[in-house]
């Protein structure tokens, strides 16, 4: 297949999905433009391949991101404020990164003569859906400001298109994706990280909520074939692992018995919600994707079960966020 983007961006490139993209994206002969705040970098800097171009900043610096633009004929958008505890207590931070900050990387990228944009939405668009697996056609009713705020980007992007048409763009609805690189806060990485240290992992309500986890180095791959293909242009597209449905606690017990803690540590079960940023109106029951679209335009399949994914993980290590101060900080999100 002969690529038609030569360099390409990457915001939010220092993170658990964006590392993984970059890496594809080189694996394809592609030039890559890492942008993201100085301190992810630093935190994932020994990982970075030395043929990556980085820039530092935030995406509301329109200076910064013209500077990272320079060259660039696409950009895969994936900087986003994330997290339960964040997102609902800097709400205002919220819709300016994920709405305004949008809005910044669609002006500065048109400037630079970008052709194509992919932007990582979320599963949380669907809210608690009315049935499962969840289909892209099914009804959006974010019940948090961050699905908000991406459903918001979503139109966004589709409005810069319309308006100009020599700008192609795939919406890309990840759901639950884990992998190195991810910071505590996450459930994967928070589950390894109390396992590790000898405390239980902690699972709030009734631990039958149900999920399915998408490896990144997937996700990636998914992300990079949505980039190249032409099929994908003005596409909405669920991505993740529909056949791995797991509840929260058979995944608290997966990652017991492979950090082969099983004799020492249990899984510790709170019903409530006391102490923690959630609650019974925010949680979601069940949510997992349907991938029939994506299977059909791509040929996308997940490589890495859920087993092999977390092994993964506990051999790279988990990531500290310099912000979090508490334990308070880490409560379970499962928001992409």
């Amino acid at each position: 297949m002969k690529y038609s983007y030569k360099k390409v961006l990457v915001t939010g490139g220092a993170g658990c999905i964006g590392m993984p993209v970059c890496v594809e994206l080189l694996k394809r002969g592609v030039k890559v433009v890492l942008f993201d705040l100085y301190g992810q970098v630093q935190y994932v800097e020994k990982f970075i391949d030395k043929n990556i171009e980085i820039y530092y900043g935030s995406i509301l610096d329109e200076s910064s991101l013209r500077d990272a633009f320079r060259g660039c004929d696409a950009v895969i958008h994936l900087a986003a404020y994330l997290g339960v505890r964040r997102t609902e207590t800097n709400s205002l931070r919220c819709l300016d990164i994920n709405i305004d900050g949008v809005k910044k990387v669609l002006d500065v990228g048109i400037q630079a003569g970008i052709r194509k944009l992919v932007f990582a939405s979320s599963s949380e668009v669907y809210g608690e859906p009315l049935k499962n697996p969840v289909s892209e056609n099914d009804l959006t009713q974010g019940k948090t400001v961050y699905a908000i705020s991406k459903l918001a980007g979503e139109e966004m992007v589709k409005a810069y298109a319309d308006e100009y048409s020599n700008l192609d763009y795939t919406i890309l609805r990840y759901f639950n994706t884990y992998g190195p690189y991810q910071i505590a806060q996450f459930v994967v990485p928070k589950f390894i990280r109390n396992v590790l240290s000898g405390k239980a992992p902690v699972v709030y309500g009734d631990g039958s909520q149900q999920r399915s986890y998408c490896y990144s180095m997937d996700t990636a791959r998914a992300t990079v074939d949505a980039l190249f293909s032409n099929k994908a242009n003005r596409q909405v597209m669920n991505v993740g692992n529909g056949d791995a449905l797991v509840s929260l606690i058979e995944l608290a017990d997966l990652v017991i018995n492979l950090c082969g803690m099983e004799n020492k540590v249990t899984v510790k079960t709170r019903y409530g919600f006391e102490k923690t940023d959630r609650s019974v109106d925010r949680e979601i029951n069940t949510r997992f994707c349907d991938t029939e679209k994506i299977k059909n335009i791509l040929g996308f399949h997940p490589e890495v079960s859920l087993k092999e994914g977390i092994i993964k993980v506990i051999e790279h290590g988990i990531i500290k966020p310099k912000w979090a101060t508490s334990e308070k900080d880490y409560t379970i999100d499962d928001s992409l």
